[in-house]
């Protein structure tokens, strides 16, 4: 930055000299060698800001040089400029001073950065205190936001799912600061306490540190190996993404997002597990005894028998049951939608499942949350004595790699019911492509006619589905895969 030169001008009303006979504001312009380059040009700028006082132009300069400032002329009308020339000694005085700290602290302004440090020092705009913004309360205030949304269809809507994944975090971020005892701030919270945020957490869930129980939170299952990288990895992009709403939102923060070195790797525990067809028959015939059993019941051969995954069971409640009657096709199908691949399929409905639904007001069940469904199928598959086992890799944070032999009743999950589904019919020779256009439909096209044309690719394909089922029923009849 070059030392600042001032010149003062006036701001004309009229374009013709002669006309010039009433006050005029004057402007101070500021010259310091304040430029921008772009596309390998270079601008120099200068900064116009007013002094906030009025002089008549025959007391500024003189009307041939169409009252350009002239030190003869103001000067000889001290007297009646007095008030004029202690402002122009006050914004002098500021712009030097100003000048003086950028050369002390080596700071580099821009012209917009100099306007408003001199807006400031001459006390006509007041300074941005910037306040302390902590990563919680901030998270706390978006999942507020994302609940409002809920069953708006607006853009921004997010699922039932993914907020109780932002919600988790904040429980993860309010046991880390209990530990700490102190708040995390987007200010401070840089890569150091990054990495230290999923230390103590995995220490936490191996039992290694104890926090306070937090009112209204269910208390932390231990574990000895801590989490999975697959859980870190989840909760880390969802922190990250929080950062991202918080630039937007105009706050700063200490941590690089664009480091790449922030995401672990995503390294889905591998287990080799599916309900065989006998093992569903068996689930099918036991009587349950509490409305929980039922429901894990209900939903283990829902699932197994449409390759519905989780959410989309959700989602199905309440959804209408149709029918299909043409041609020689008489079938009861539901439109499924997979948000979270945003793609959709009509499900052609098996024997069962129509019996199941017809308990429902032909409409599927209420399911549960995902761990208390999870936990009840754990309990299900130990009552009806399925002892199958599987071998378990597990990919964790700090404790490596582990490997396990472990049985169905521990390690049963909601999505191995959707396995099941795809292993058993192409065990009994279906053909893969049409039972994966159940399973992983194609994305919904998205030209002007695509409500059209995808209708009748999703009839399509269900009617191959239908007479799939019922080749190969024909070669082994099936007690479930059936209509």
């Amino acid at each position: 930055m070059k030392k600042p030169i001032i010149n003062y001008v006036l701001e004309a009303k009229s374009k013709i000299a002669s006309n010039r006979i009433k006050e005029e504001l004057i402007i101070a312009m500021v010259h310091a060698g304040f430029y921008e380059s772009k596309d390998g040009k270079t601008k120099y700028n200068r900064v116009k800001i007013s002094l906030k006082a009025s002089i008549k132009p025959k007391n500024f300069g003189l009307i041939e040089n169409n009252f350009k400032f002239d030190s003869n002329v103001f000067d000889n009308y001290s007297k009646s400029n007095a008030g004029v020339k202690t402002k122009m000694s006050q914004l002098e005085t500021k712009i030097d001073a100003l000048y003086s700290n950028y050369v002390l602290n080596n700071i580099y302004p821009t012209a917009q950065q100099f306007k408003n440090d001199l807006l400031i020092q001459l006390g006509r705009k007041k300074r941005h205190v910037k306040t302390t913004v902590t990563i919680l309360t901030y998270l706390n205030e978006k999942i507020k936001i994302f609940e409002s949304l809920k069953n708006t269809g607006r853009k921004n809507e997010i699922d039932e799912n993914s907020i109780k994944t932002y919600r988790t975090l904040a429980t993860y971020i309010e046991r880390y600061q209990l530990h700490k005892k102190f708040e995390l701030t987007f200010d401070k919270f840089d890569d150091v306490m990054y990495w230290d945020l999923w230390d103590v957490l995995d220490l936490m869930l191996k039992g290694k540190i104890e926090v306070p129980s937090i009112e209204g939170k269910r208390k932390q299952v231990k574990k000895a190996n801590g989490y999975l990288m697959s859980s870190i990895h989840k909760y880390q992009k969802t922190l990250l993404r929080i950062l991202r709403f918080a630039i937007k939102d105009q706050i700063s923060i200490a941590l690089d997002i664009t480091n790449e070195n922030l995401l672990i790797e995503d390294k889905e525990a591998s287990k080799d597990v599916y309900i065989n067809e006998n093992e569903l028959l068996k689930i099918y015939n036991y009587q349950p005894t509490t409305n929980d059993m039922q429901i894990a019941k209900d939903y283990v051969i829902l699932a197994s028998l449409t390759g519905m995954r989780y959410e989309s069971m959700v989602d199905a409640f309440g959804v209408n049951i149709t029918r299909y009657s043409h041609d020689s096709y008489l079938f009861d199908y539901i439109h499924s939608k997979q948000n979270k691949t945003e793609t959709e399929c009509y499900i052609p409905l098996l024997a069962p499942v129509k019996e199941i639904l017809s308990r429902y007001n032909n409409r599927f069940p209420k399911i549960p949350a995902n761990q208390e469904l999870n936990s009840d199928l754990k309990v299900l598959f130990s009552e009806v004595g399925i002892n199958a086992t599987s071998t378990i890799t597990n990919y964790t944070y700090k404790s490596g790699v582990i490997i396990e032999q472990k049985g169905f009743d521990e390690i049963i999950s909601s999505h191995d019911c959707r396995k099941s589904f795809v292993t058993n019919l192409l065990l009994s020779n279906a053909t893969e492509n049409i039972v994966m256009s159940v399973t992983h439909p194609d994305r919904k096209p998205k030209h002007k006619m695509a409500g059209v044309y995808n209708k009748a690719n999703l009839l399509d394909k269900a009617k191959q589905f239908y007479d799939e089922v019922n080749r190969i029923n024909k070669i082994r009849q099936s007690n479930l895969y059936r209509f």
